[in-house]
């Protein structure tokens, strides 16, 4: 059984109480949770056998018959629809379902109840009967007929689409509607006839509801996927562009938007030259009409546009680019740059995208902007322009936010020098900057133009340069920033392609940038400019991120390890973390070069009671990456041959003290109890190569007493510790293992060497030395016995997967699911779970 599946015993308990569970269970999604459970079950192999042992067709009838519970009803019937979209094995539990006894019962419920109060069981009902229909049983002779029959599927359908009470059940309608609308290799012609009829009635005739049932038929049509061209083509003939025009301007912003999705749908499925002309009659028909204001028609039009402009690289089907997409989109991108410069005193470059003919449209959007541009439509004003004084500051920023959302759809799939050049000015005016969703989509747009010139072969990095000089922009913020330095990594990941002076250059520049960061006055800033750095040199080794780290030659503090050190001294706790986590990074990558690590060791901030500061630092996340520095620099020099040859390369091992270690293994996060168990484990490994050697650091290590403390780890509450502890301690027995099986006695060595100080004229120190070998090796047996105590066996079988799903393996699963609450249940919306 997989780790995310449940046991039989668990799922046939769960089955046998669902028809029992109490109607004053007050928390809706606790039903959710059990079907989820239920559903993990279907995953397991053999699961509908089992079913059928267990009878589970009529245990969810009689949650269907007996239970007054709708919500126990709901789960009862998807659980019933998942089982029979099985592949293979679904038909014998339909086949269950419709000889259900009497007279086809389930079905006949899910006929009764498909047009429910609640609007959970509509929401259920539609999910069986698409299930159904998707396997092909929906149309199988039953009790009375085929299902569909029995529910006049037309008619439920069109019900089910114009029902105002759950958006969920509309999404569900849809869904099944895609499934029926083309079987049996053919379009169904009564599926159709319902979508036109629906699609048919006049639009001032047409309801709040029957305008979302609309749009979500023909959505629906166009997500299908069965016989996908027969049925866009359907969709397309159903509502075209110039019907569609009317849903784009109506006065209900949902009813706008869903139409928007429908227009982009069209736009990416359309092989009609016609298309461009029917776009262009819509936005004339905004710039120069009077059925809506003045702020819904611009940005209706500009989300016209921008859906123009996504959707032109997909469709690569026409070549008139006089008419088509294509063209109007390289138009529509020229008029949103200089709407954005005109809004900000900017010149538009030449180059910009090209500008907009003179036409209606483009006047009725630059006179929001600036109104003395009103004056080239004739009767127009700027107060009727931006619809009044009062709110021609809201309309002017909706205006630019959309002509920036129109600019970033064109960046993620082409650039020019110019619009780049355009976008890092627009990032350094106060205006944008003052504006943090302007700002932010400017920048996006900007990202999305330097990656793009990141893999031209023509401008190369010569253009990135622009990249460091926006990263020292401060108005960008920790998300923008992020955005920022991950381009900067794709940058550095790619230096081999760039010429080799150029990459120079934008290294000291991104390293100025970084530096500039590192002393924002925002802490987000400042531990994001860390992170980058961190996951450069973990990602790129020291050889890649030398050129960022240590761009100049020469002085060590004229680089960023000296700012990671400064970092430790932060206020802020995520910031000390970060600092930490780059010198580790540094110190594991950086093996090979001798200055770097010495750098780090021999740095006075990084001496045994800077040391201990952050292993005593308040915060965990800090705590974690203190454990992960010092065991990275234990690693790097304690189990090194040239470990000597650095500076204070001792300093990680005088930090430690029993109490501290001790602390640290009881520290109530698992992730610093994790990290210390592998510092134990460490600290063990060093005691077992130098417990002979008298000349090193074995005292100290053993008043640490890492083996004890390590072995009461693998009592840890967490598996995770657990783990660490086994993985380490079960390595260290099969070494000792082997040394002691070629020793197993060593009491013919100690009196051989007894014989030998007796009759040799060795030194005093000599025999001193000699002792504490004999000593060593004594340790070294005892704590072997103590491992041989340890049930590995045991503590392996403790480690298995513990998953989301538990509590359902619980054996206290029935009174779990039994919870109650005096109070009469109203319930939440169960369908807000997903």
């Amino acid at each position: 059984m997989s780790n995310t599946a449940i046991s039989p015993a668990a799922m046939h308990a769960v089955l046998r109480q669902l028809p029992l569970m109490s109607g004053r269970i007050v928390d809706d999604t606790r039903h959710e949770k059990v079907l989820s459970y239920m559903r993990l079950f279907l995953a397991s192999p053999g699961a509908i056998a089992r079913l059928g042992e267990w009878e589970a067709v009529r245990v969810l009838g009689d949650c269907l018959r007996q239970s007054s519970d709708h919500r126990v009803a709901a789960v009862a019937v998807r659980f019933l629809g998942d089982c029979i979209a099985v592949p293979e094995a679904g038909r014998a539990v339909w086949r269950c379902v419709a000889d259900e006894q009497p007279d086809g019962a389930i079905l006949r419920w899910i006929v009764e109840n498909a047009d429910s109060q609640h609007a959970l069981l509509r929401f259920s009902c539609l999910y069986f009967v698409r299930m159904a229909a998707a396997g092909g049983y929906a149309e199988e002779e039953a009790a009375g007929g085929t299902l569909l029959e029995r529910l006049d599927y037309r008619r439920y359908v069109v019900r089910r689409l114009l029902d105002s009470g759950s958006y969920f059940v509309v999404e569900e309608a849809c869904r099944l509607l895609g499934v029926l609308v083309y079987r049996g290799g053919r379009l169904d012609p009564v599926v159709c006839e319902l979508v036109r009829a629906l699609v048919d009635r006049p639009f001032a005739q047409q309801s709040t509801g029957r305008k979302l049932a609309v749009l979500a038929a023909v959505s629906a049509l166009f997500c299908g996927t069965a016989g996908r061209r027969a049925v866009h083509c359907l969709g397309l003939r159903l509502l075209p562009l110039d019907r569609l025009a009317l849903y784009l301007v109506d006065s209900d912003r949902l009813i706008r938007d869903r139409a928007l999705d429908v227009l982009e749908n069209t736009l990416r499925l359309t092989a009609d030259a016609g298309c461009g002309p029917a776009v262009g009659r819509i936005l004339a028909a905004l710039a120069g009409g009077a059925e809506a204001g003045a702020k819904v028609r611009a940005v209706t039009a500009l989300r016209i546009m921008a859906a123009v402009v996504k959707e032109a690289p997909s469709n690569t089907r026409l070549a008139d680019t006089g008419a088509c997409i294509r063209g109007r989109a390289s138009a529509f991108v020229g008029t949103a740059i200089s709407l954005l410069c005109l809004a900000h005193g900017l010149e538009a470059e030449a180059g910009a995208g090209p500008h907009s003919p003179d036409d209606e449209l483009h006047l009725f959007l630059f006179s929001l902007i600036d109104p003395s541009a009103a004056s080239g439509r004739p009767g127009a004003t700027a107060d009727s322009a931006a619809g009044g004084g009062g709110s021609a500051r809201g309309l002017r920023n909706a205006v630019l936010i959309e002509a920036a959302r129109i600019v970033r759809e064109y960046c993620r799939t082409g650039f020019d020098s110019d619009t780049v050049l355009v976008l890092s000015r627009l990032l350094e005016h106060k205006g944008v900057q003052a504006n943090a969703q302007l700002l932010q989509l400017v920048l996006d747009a900007a990202v999305g133009a330097l990656r793009l010139v990141r893999h031209s072969a023509d401008l190369g990095i010569a253009h990135l340069l622009e990249l460091p000089a926006v990263i020292s922009n401060f108005a960008i913020r920790a998300p923008g920033l992020k955005t920022l330095f991950e381009l900067a990594h794709e940058v550095v990941e790619a230096k081999d392609s760039y010429d080799r002076g150029l990459f120079a250059r934008f290294c000291a520049a991104l390293f100025r940038s970084v530096r500039a960061r590192l002393v924002d006055v925002e802490w987000e800033a400042r531990d994001t400019a860390l992170e980058f750095v961190s996951a450069v040199v973990r990602g790129q080794g020291w050889a890649g991120a030398r050129c960022l780290v240590c761009p100049f030659a020469g002085d060590a503090r004229d680089s960023l390890i000296a700012d990671a050190v400064r970092a430790l001294d932060d206020p802020e706790e995520y910031v000390r973390a970060s600092g930490a986590q780059v010198l580790a990074a540094i110190v594991d990558k950086a093996q090979d070069d001798r200055h770097a690590v010495c750098t780090i060791v021999g740095h006075a901030r990084l001496d045994r009671v800077g040391l201990a500061s952050l292993l005593n630092d308040s915060e965990a996340f800090v705590k974690r990456a203190a454990l992960d520095l010092v065991c990275t620099i234990g690693r790097s020099l304690a189990l090194s041959p040239s470990s000597s040859h650095y500076d204070g390369s001792r300093e990680w091992l005088h930090c430690l003290d029993y109490p501290r270690l001790y602390q640290l293994a009881d520290d109530p996060d698992f992730e610093v109890r994790v990290r210390c168990a592998s510092l134990l484990a460490l600290l063990l490994h060093c005691w077992l190569l130098r417990v002979d050697d008298p000349h090193s650091d074995v005292r100290v290590l053993e008043g640490l007493q890492p083996g004890s403390l390590l072995i009461d780890m693998c009592g840890d509450s967490s598996r995770y510790v657990r783990r660490v502890c086994l993985d380490r301690l079960s390595d260290m027995k099969q070494g000792l293992d082997s040394h002691f099986s070629k020793h197993p006695d060593g009491g013919e060595e100690e009196e051989a060497e007894a014989a030998v100080d007796e009759d040799c004229s060795a030194s005093n120190s000599s025999s001193v030395s000699k002792r504490r070998q004999t000593a060593g090796r004594d340790r070294k047996a005892v704590f072997y016995q103590k491992l041989c105590a340890i049930d590995f066996a045991r503590l392996k079988d403790s480690l298995t997967a513990e998953h989301l799903y538990q509590e359902a393996l619980d054996t206290q699963v029935e009174r779990e699911l039994m919870d109650e609450s005096e109070a009469p249940n109203e319930g939440n919306n169960i369908l807000d779970c997903y």
